[in-house]
C-alpha cells in the first residue's frame, strides 16, 4: 500500500485523465483503427460468402457489424482465460483475421470493383440525393458524438436522458479494463453476476486497451454504427417495399420519429419572447418526451440509441437478419433459399450478448414466420444456426444468474399512459404515423402500397404494439419500449412506402408538409443535442483525479464503499461497488435488499456498523462531497480506518486488515 505521507497526489489540474478523457496518441489511434478494419474486412468477407450481391455500403456497414461483434465474443472467450491484456487482445486480432489469409478469389475481387464502380456511377448519376444523404450523414455523425466529450478536464453528455446511462457504460468498460471483472459482475451490485448484454462495451474496453481513451472508444464505435444503421435501414425499406423512394424516406421516419410535441415550440417562442429563429438556438426542453406525461414515446436517438447505446448494435444485425429471411421467403431456388437462411440464423444468433430484445424480437417473428411461409426445412435451418450460437451466451447470461424473472412480466395495460385516453396518447406521441400506416395497408387497387408477401412478413411485429400494451414486459413500465420501437422499425417502410407513392407533381408539397409532421419533434430533439443546449456534466476533474488515485492505491477487485448514485467516480475506477445507482438495479430485474440503508449506518457510525462492513467485506470507504451531502458522516467513527490517499475533496479509507 502507497504511504500517504511519501506519495503526493495529483491535483484535477495535473491528473492525467487520458482515461477517461483527454490524451490522444497516434499510436493508439493507428491500433484501434487496425481493430475497426480488420472488423470491417472479416465481417464484409463472411457476408459476401452469404450474399454477394448485397450493396457495397451494405455489405460494408453489416459487415462491420458482424465483424465487431465476432471480434468481442472472441476477445472476450480469450479474456476470461487469460484476462484483458496484450496477449490476448493481439490473439484476437490474430483469429479474426484469420480468413483474410485464405487463398484469393479473383471473382470476388472483381464482384467488389464492379460494385465499386456501380456505386459511383450512382452518385453522379443522383448527385443531389447523394448531397442530401452525405450531409445527413454527417449530421448523425455530429449527434451521437455528443454521447460523450471531454472539455476542460470534465466528462460531459450531450443528452440529457443519457446522464444516468452513460456512468453505467463507463463503469461497464472500467471494470473490464481496470478491474480484472472475468467472469463479468455487476459495476454497481458487487456479487451479482452482470446479466446486462455487454458486448459492445467490452469491444469499447478492447479499444481502450489498445491505448484509446473511453470518449474515444464510444465515439469510434457510436459514429461506424449509425451510418452502418443507416445503410441497413435503407436496404430494409428497400427489401420491404421495393421502392427507391421509400428506402430514402424510411430511416428519418425511424431515426427522427417524434409526435406532435413540436407545435409546442410556437408558445415556447412566445414566452422567451426571443422568436423561433433565436429560440432554435438555445431550445428549452424536449419535444418528444416529458418526465410526466403526457409525452412519452421520445425519440429513439435521444431516448434509445445513445443512452442505451447496445442498440447500436443490436438493431443493424437484427434488421441484417430480417432482411436475409424476407429475402429467403421470396427465394424460388432451394439452395440459396438455404444459404440465405443459414446466414440469418447466424446473425441473429450473435445477439444475444449484444441486445437480448433484438434477439428475442428476430426469434419471436422467425417463430410466427413459420406459419406464414411454411418451409419448415428451410426454417430448421435458420433456427439451428441463431441457436447454436446464441445458446452458449444465453447460458453464461441466465445460468446462476440473479435476476428475478417474475419482476418482469404482469398485466398492465396501456403501456405508459397513465390516465390518458390510449387514442389521444398515441395520436400525441407518434402524430401521422400509425394514421398513415392504417392508409398504407388500406390502399387497395391494381398496385398496393405493398406486396402481400412483404405485408405477410412484417405482420407478426403487430405483436410488439400490441403485447407491450397489455402487459408489463420490464420491471420499469417504460422499457416496453424496447419492444414497441420494434413495431415502428418493422412498419415504417410501409408508411415510407406511401409517401412514395404521394410522391408527384402537384403533390410534393402535400406529402413535405406531411414529411415534416411526422420527423419535426424527433428534428428539434436532435437540434437540442447539437447546439449543446441539453448538455449536462456527468465527470467534473475533481472526481476524474479521485478516480486515478483509486486505481493507484487499491487493488482490482477491491470493495469500495460509497454514496448510492449515478456518477460516483469509483465508477470510473474499475472497482466494485457494493451499491452504485439504486434505480438501475430493479430495472435490470435485481435486488439491492438492504444495502442503500446499510450504507447509510456505516456512514453513521451506527451499533452495527463494524458488523456490516464485516459482513459485506468491504475493503476501502470514500468520504467525499457526495457523501457528506446525501448522508450522515460520522467522522469520529470513519477515524477508526486509515486515511490511505485524498484528493478535490475525496478521501479514502483503508480497513484494516484487508
Amino acid at each position: 500500500m502507497t504511504d500517504r505521507r511519501t506519495r503526493r497526489w495529483p491535483s484535477p489540474e495535473e491528473a492525467d485523465i487520458r482515461y477517461p478523457g483527454g490524451q490522444v496518441r497516434l499510436g493508439n489511434t493507428i491500433m484501434s483503427l487496425v481493430i475497426v478494419l480488420i472488423a470491417l474486412a472479416v465481417g464484409a468477407l463472411l457476408l459476401d460468402a452469404v450474399k454477394g450481391d448485397l450493396p457495397l455500403l451494405v455489405r460494408l456497414g453489416a459487415g462491420f457489424c458482424v465483424g465487431l461483434t465476432l471480434f468481442g465474443l472472441v476477445g472476450f472467450f480469450l479474456a476470461l482465460i487469460f484476462g484483458l491484456n496484450v496477449f490476448s487482445l493481439t490473439l484476437s486480432m490474430i483469429l479474426l483475421a484469420a480468413p483474410l489469409f485464405m487463398p484469393r478469389n479473383d471473382a470476388r475481387w472483381k464482384r467488389l470493383g464492379a460494385d465499386g464502380r456501380a456505386l459511383f456511377r450512382s452518385i453522379i448519376a443522383r448527385p443531389s440525393l447523394a448531397l442530401c444523404l452525405a450531409v445527413a450523414s454527417v449530421a448523425l455523425v455530429a449527434v451521437v458524438s455528443r454521447a460523450i466529450y471531454v472539455r476542460d478536464g470534465a466528462v460531459f453528455t450531450g443528452d440529457v436522458h443519457n446522464l444516468g446511462d452513460l456512468p453505467f457504460h463507463m463503469a461497464i468498460v472500467s471494470s473490464f479494463v481496470h478491474g480484472e471483472n472475468f467472469p463479468p459482475e455487476h459495476p454497481e451490485l458487487a456479487g451479482a453476476r452482470l446479466t446486462y448484454p455487454f458486448l459492445l462495451d467490452f469491444n469499447a474496453a478492447q479499444i481502450v486497451r489498445s491505448g484509446a481513451s473511453i470518449p474515444t472508444a464510444f465515439l469510434l464505435q457510436n459514429s461506424l454504427l449509425v451510418l452502418a444503421l443507416l445503410a441497413l435501414l435503407i436496404h430494409f425499406a428497400r427489401r420491404i417495399t421495393g421502392s427507391e423512394k421509400a428506402a430514402f424516406f424510411a430511416p428519418w421516419l425511424v431515426l427522427l420519429n417524434g409526435g406532435f410535441g413540436f407545435m409546442g415550440v410556437l408558445a415556447d417562442a412566445r414566452g422567451s419572447g426571443r422568436g423561433i429563429l433565436a429560440l432554435l438556438t438555445r431550445l428549452p426542453r424536449d419535444y418528444t418526451m416529458q418526465p410526466e406525461g403526457p409525452l412519452r414515446w421520445g425519440n429513439s436517438l435521444m431516448t434509445l440509441f445513445i443512452p442505451q447505446r447496445t442498440l447500436l448494435l443490436g438493431l443493424p444485425l437484427a434488421l441484417l437478419a430480417l432482411a436475409l429471411l424476407h429475402e429467403a421467403c421470396a427465394e424460388k431456388n432451394a439452395e440459396r433459399r438455404r444459404r440465405l437462411m443459414i446466414g440469418a440464423g447466424a446473425a441473429a444468433g450473435l445477439l444475444p450478448l449484444v441486445h437480448m430484445h433484438s434477439f428475442a424480437v428476430v426469434v419471436i417473428s422467425a417463430a410466427c414466420l413459420t406459419l406464414l411461409f411454411p418451409r419448415f426445412r428451410d426454417w430448421l435451418a435458420f433456427f439451428a444456426a441463431s441457436g447454436s450460437i446464441a445458446a452458449p451466451q444465453l447460458l453464461f447470461l441466465f445460468l446462476g444468474s440473479s435476476m428475478r424473472a417474475r419482476s418482469f412480466v404482469e398485466w398492465h395495460v396501456g403501456w405508459d399512459r397513465g390516465t390518458m385516453n390510449p387514442f389521444v396518447f398515441w395520436l400525441l406521441n407518434t402524430g401521422l404515423f400509425i394514421p398513415l400506416l392504417a392508409v398504407a395497408l388500406l390502399w387497395r387497387g391494381r398496385r398496393p402500397i405493398v406486396s402481400g408477401a412483404s405485408l405477410r412478413f412484417v405482420a407478426p411485429f403487430a405483436l410488439f404494439f400490441v403485447v407491450p400494451n397489455l402487459l408489463r414486459l420490464s420491471p420499469w413500465i417504460w422499457d416496453n419500449i424496447k419492444f414497441l420501437f420494434f413495431f415502428w422499425v418493422a412498419t415504417a417502410p410501409l408508411v415510407a412506402a406511401l409517401l412514395a407513392r404521394l410522391w408527384r407533381p402537384g403533390q410534393r408539397i402535400f406529402v413535405g408538409a406531411l414529411f415534416f409532421v411526422l420527423v419535426a419533434s424527433g428534428a428539434l430533439d436532435a437540434t437540442r443535442v447539437l447546439t449543446r443546449a441539453a448538455e449536462q456534466r456527468v465527470f467534473d476533474a475533481r472526481s476524474l483525479a479521485f478516480a486515478a488515485m483509486l486505481r493507484n492505491v487499491t487493488p482490482p477487485r477491491a470493495l469500495v464503499l460509497h454514496v448510492p448514485t449515478y456518477n460516483h467516480p469509483v465508477l470510473l475506477s474499475g472497482r466494485r461497488s457494493l451499491l452504485g445507482y439504486p434505480g438501475h438495479i430493479p430495472s435490470q430485474g435485481l435486488d439491492a435488499g438492504n444495502r442503500e440503508s446499510e450504507i447509510g449506518r456505516v456512514y453513521a457510525g451506527a451499533h452495527d456498523a463494524s458488523e456490516l462492513i464485516a459482513r459485506h467485506e468491504i475493503d476501502f470507504i470514500v468520504v467525499g462531497p457526495g457523501e457528506r451531502s446525501a448522508l450522515r458522516v460520522n467522522d469520529a467513527f470513519l477515524a477508526n480506518f486509515p486515511l490511505v490517499g485524498e484528493t478535490g475533496g475525496y478521501q479514502l479509507h483503508r480497513v484494516a486488515g484487508n
